[in-house]
């Protein structure tokens, strides 16, 4: 019998980090987190299909040929709406005919829409974001692991992108007393629940499901937020024990982790990157 403590029986990282052969498919695909996630899949050895809304899909066929070109792997791109089953399905049902499998799904789309606190959010504005950040995720989520079952596969990888939102209702920045996000934390408390519910549900097929909570990215969300980073430093970095804002290159690391058998024994977790804000 093997000693699973023994030095020379241990896998190689390498060899655990490697998603070769393997497909993912990343939602939200034209946006900082999206985009960069899915290169560093690419990087190692995934091919990728990138998905976002129509209008971005210029930016989508950038990237898939920037991804391509400089990783040497399948990258593709499809457009749609998260929120629509059977536009998920058809994506989904896309990415395997074009690229051979579906062993990763990275469920990142989402928005961030103003005005966003109980006072003066339109109820249009609260069911467009529950629409896209929450249905979006689930529907995502279940026609992933509904197609990696009927593919048979050995093992699944479900990321989903919550929020240190989920977590805490972030102070706000604007100045303005008593507007504080409603919606958004509301949808990204519940992603991390949904993850926890998709990890135990698809636990006996080697399914995992982990959620991801970013902090203050500069993933290009601030924008719709309203938040002018040239002003920032004076009216939020002193909540950042690190002193700054996160870059999309930290988030590739956690994202290929979560995608491989460097992770295989994790599942329902959620993992905070965010600088150590909700430290506080």
């Amino acid at each position: 019998m093997k000693d699973p403590t023994a030095i020379p029986e241990l896998r190689s990282i390498y060899d655990m980090l490697s998603l070769k052969g393997k497909t993912a498919f990343v939602t939200g695909g034209a946006g900082g987190i999206g985009s960069s996630s899915a290169a560093g899949l690419a990087e190692i050895g995934a091919n990728v299909m990138l998905m976002d809304i129509p209008s971005q899909e210029e930016t989508l066929k950038k990237y898939a040929r920037q991804i391509a070109d400089r990783y040497g792997t399948k990258a593709s791109y499809v457009v749609g709406d998260v929120a629509d089953e059977k536009g998920v399905a058809d994506m989904i049902n896309k990415t395997v005919a074009e690229l051979g499998s579906l062993d990763v799904c990275f469920s990142n789309a989402g928005v961030g829409l103003a005005p966003d606190n109980p006072s003066q959010m339109p109820l249009d504005i609260w069911q467009k974001m529950l629409d896209i950040n929450l249905t979006g995720m689930f529907l995502v989520g279940r026609t992933a692991a509904l197609k990696m079952l009927e593919l048979k596969n050995k093992s699944g990888s479900l990321i989903f992108t919550a929020s240190m939102s989920g977590h805490i209702i972030n102070k706000n920045q604007s100045g303005k007393d008593h507007h504080h996000m409603a919606a958004y934390a509301a949808t990204k408390s519940a992603t991390v629940a949904l993850a926890k519910s998709f990890a135990m549900n698809y636990a006996y097929a080697n399914i995992r499901a982990n959620s991801i909570s970013p902090g203050l990215m500069h993933s290009g969300l601030h924008k719709k937020f309203g938040m002018d980073l040239s002003t920032f430093p004076e009216t939020g970095y002193d909540a950042i024990p690190l002193d700054r804002w996160g870059t999309m290159d930290e988030i590739i690391g956690l994202i290929a982790y979560l995608a491989s058998d460097m992770s295989s024994y994790v599942t329902g977790a959620d993992i905070i990157i965010d600088g150590g804000y909700t430290v506080w």
